[in-house]
């Protein structure tokens, strides 16, 4: 028995050997590399509203106020905290290693933000970009930096750069879930203007086309002072509930002073009739219906390109094919539809804005591949000028092309081409004073001479530098200060006193039989009479404040919210520093830089949001015996419209209205001038008009005030076809506290309500198309329906 257990024993130690082999040729487990230590706080790149869903492709417009957002996660403990973000402008020559020499950067933005413990949490600032001296070589950049409760803790971000936009390029906003269905739109002429094979590289883009990410909170601002960047908005598939109350709001304030809204058929149509911008609609939808061939047909016929030979494919492929939806339903009061359109496009004009309402998907089937697609874009939503493509011949090189504004004799675009966004305030070229007499306007654009445009900025920046704004400095810098007693107090605060110390105070111990103790009460009448005459003074003994305002409220038509901006001068005998507080989210502040003061500066000042109810500019100083300038602009609500019922004049308004002027001139250029007068709150008043060139107002009116009037009810400022109601109100509007209190105010709001505007321009289609030439050179016959 023993023999055979040596025998199995031998027989089976070359298999344990082996597998002890196996064990030493397998390697021993690595042990657990040391993990990297958790950062205490991480954070994603940041964003600027509108935001496109490919993060290359954000820009920002310098000079205007942009709502930006900036994603933190805290990865250890609950943080609660300040978020800090800036704008930075950088000249791309100091971005080498040789140190940053050339950097503006703007106001610094401040909110309070709380970060639990490994939730990922995305915060929206509002900020004003730096306006730089010129587009070319420049950078822009926004940082943001969290500084923790008691300052113990902070986290840096990092500069994000940012692409800059030109002063004529404005967002092309899109609002969809099927982001694939546009794409054309992103290469399109009217979006970058074609050039030739030499020219390309140069050609400067109208729009900046961006696509919301759709899975969380739509990226865009909540408030229209964010939205002056923004000229076009598509809303194509969402659903009524994509969007926060305070953006439909901005939204809807947007499109009275310019905005462009084209509502992309069924889906959009029905979507946008059951949210709170519903009462924009040209045509308010009942139901899906086929889409009429025939109509179909009549607009693609009246909308070709003349030299268009795919028009002739579309009409085939229309007729053969059928099932295609459109929208029904009942115009509002107002809308119409577009020329020459079949009745398949409509269209409406909301105060200065407008909403273009087509039946049908505009990126349907049946219009792919048709030739006048891009002029049908520009022409018929966009309602840019006709384009026409010109061939320059050079002898040593190949034919290179340019686009033409055909009625405008120009290759270059500009701002007014792409956007019809107007803010009177920011905007508006006034009529400047010559010999004092007569009145004459500044020449800026063959398509809009009463507008300014910026060759940085563009149209709608903000602006210390515009004619209105301009003016509310000089008369502000006039009338503000201290202001000075009359003789009459002097004389009267005397005569009291003399009453008072001699037979008075003599009636009185004699009276009381202690005539002695009448040379005791001397010093102590003494004191009180000195306080008396201070506080009759409106003076604090040795330390006065005074508050001077005047304000620019634009209304329109039969619209209660309304554009305040507002030029404030704060003086101080001695230094101090200002907050100003808004009561509403719709508002923004900035101090105004005088360039002949080396004391006025931004440093220092932070515009804080989400503290209350409202902005606050803080930070503000003010020396010693000194002016200070503040441009405030905020959306305000009067609780009701001004309206024009010929000839009533109806102020829903809860302001009484002063010194009020209404004003019509006809598409031809006659004019009619009506005197108002007062018109009280909720009220009505008659119109009699008559031929006059001029209104006519007091000089004598508090603050100077005859002199914005008489700008702006000047007649050579009105375009042909509008009409307008300017008036005063004796007072400031109720949503700003200023803190320090001043002692002594004064404020003028000039009213301008838009009662009428200008007819619509009639869209005209492109003169031809690039494919012509193309066609002449590869041999085709020519396409020119003339030869």
């Amino acid at each position: 028995m023993l023999r055979v257990r040596l025998i199995l024993l031998l027989l089976c130690l070359p298999l344990v050997v082996g597998c002890e082999g196996c064990r030493q040729d397998v390697a021993p487990p690595e042990q657990d590399k040391e993990e990297e230590p958790l950062q205490e706080f991480s954070s994603k790149p940041a964003l600027s509203y509108p935001a496109d869903s490919n993060l290359g492709g954000n820009g920002i417009k310098p000079g205007h106020w942009m709502t930006a957002a900036q994603t933190l996660k805290s990865n250890k403990a609950d943080a609660r905290g300040e978020l800090l973000t800036q704008s930075s402008v950088v000249k791309s020559d100091d971005l080498g290693g040789g140190g940053i020499t050339n950097q503006q950067d703007g106001i610094q933005s401040l909110r309070p933000i709380v970060l639990p413990k490994g939730q990922q949490r995305r915060f929206d600032v509002r900020l004003l970009t730096p306006k730089p001296s010129s587009i070319e070589q420049r950078k822009l950049y926004l940082s943001s930096r969290f500084v923790s409760a008691g300052r113990s803790t902070s986290f840096d971000t990092g500069r994000q750069p940012f692409n800059v936009m030109i002063g004529q390029e404005y967002f092309f906003v899109i609002l969809t879930n099927r982001p694939e269905r546009f794409a054309a739109f992103q290469v399109a002429d009217w979006v970058k203007p074609l050039r030739g094979q030499y020219e390309f590289q140069t050609a400067k883009p109208n729009y900046r086309v961006v696509m919301p990410n759709t899975e969380n909170v739509l990226a865009i601002p909540e408030t229209m002072l964010d939205l002056s960047s923004t000229a076009v908005v598509l809303w194509d598939n969402l659903g009524p509930e994509s969007l926060t109350p305070q953006q439909m709001t901005a939204l809807s304030d947007w499109v009275r002073f310019g905005g462009h809204l084209i509502v992309n058929g069924a889906d959009a149509s029905d979507a946008i009739s059951k949210t709170q911008i519903g009462d924009l609609l040209p045509l308010i939808p009942t139901s899906n219906i086929e889409l009429d061939p025939d109509a179909a047909v009549e607009m693609l016929t009246n909308w070709q390109v003349k030299t268009d030979r795919t028009t002739k494919a579309k009409i085939e492929s229309i007729r053969s094919q059928t099932g295609r939806i459109a929208v029904d339903g009942k115009l509002v009061d107002g809308a119409e539809a577009v020329p020459n359109s079949g009745n398949l496009i409509v269209q409406r004009r909301i105060g200065l804005g407008r909403v273009v309402q087509p039946r049908f998907d505009v990126t349907g089937d049946w219009l792919q591949d048709w030739d006048s697609y891009n002029s049908f874009v520009n022409s018929v939503l966009l309602m840019r000028p006709r384009r026409e493509m010109i061939e320059s011949r050079d002898p040593d090189a190949e034919s290179m092309f340019s686009q033409l504004y055909a009625d405008y004799g120009t290759t270059a675009s500009d701002a007014a081409f792409n956007t019809h966004f107007r803010l009177t305030a920011r905007d508006a070229v006034l009529a400047v004073s010559k010999d004092g007499k007569s009145l004459a306007v500044k020449q800026t654009h063959a398509m809009d001479p009463y507008t300014f445009s910026s060759p940085v900025t563009g149209i709608g920046a903000w602006t210390d530098d515009s004619d209105a704004v301009s003016l509310c400095q000089e008369i502000l810098r006039e009338e503000s200060g201290i202001e000075i007693p009359d003789s009459s107090l002097v004389v009267r605060s005397l005569g009291y006193y003399l009453l008072l110390l001699v037979p008075i105070n003599y009636l009185f111990f004699r009276l009381i039989g202690k005539l002695e103790y009448a040379w005791l009460a001397v010093p102590f009448i003494a004191i009180g009479g000195a306080i008396w005459v201070a506080r009759a003074a409106r003076l604090d003994i040795g330390f006065a404040r005074s508050q001077t305002e005047l304000a620019i409220l634009e209304l329109q038509p039969e619209y209660q919210r309304g554009h305040l901006s507002r030029v404030i001068a704060i003086y101080n005998s001695l230094s101090s520093t200002y907050d100003f507080d808004f009561k509403t989210y719709d508002a923004a502040a900035m101090p105004m830089i005088d360039s002949r003061s080396s004391d006025d500066s931004i440093e220092g000042c932070t515009f804080k949001t989400s503290f209350g109810e409202g902005p606050t500019l803080s930070g503000i100083s003010v020396g010693s015996n000194r002016i200070r300038l503040v441009h405030c602009e905020q959306m305000i609500d009067l609780g009701g419209a001004i309206t024009r019922n010929q000839n009533e004049l109806l102020n829903g308004t809860k302001q009484e209205l002063y010194d009020a002027f209404v004003l019509t001139k006809s598409p031809t250029g006659e004019l009619q001038i009506a005197s108002v007068g007062m018109v009280p709150a909720q009220s009505s008043a008659a119109l009699k008009f008559d031929s006059s060139s001029e209104v006519s107002v007091s000089d004598e009116l508090p603050m100077q005030a005859a002199r914005l009037i008489k700008r702006l009810a000047s007649p050579v400022i009105m375009p042909p076809g509008s009409s307008r109601l300017v008036a005063r109100i004796d007072n400031t509007m109720s949503d700003l506290t200023i803190t320090p209190a001043a002692n002594q105010t004064a404020a003028q709001t000039i009213v301008l309500a838009h009662l009428e505007h200008a007819p619509l321009p009639i869209p005209q289609p492109d003169v031809n198309l690039l494919s012509d030439f193309r066609r002449v050179q590869t041999g085709q016959p020519s396409t020119n329906d003339d030869e």
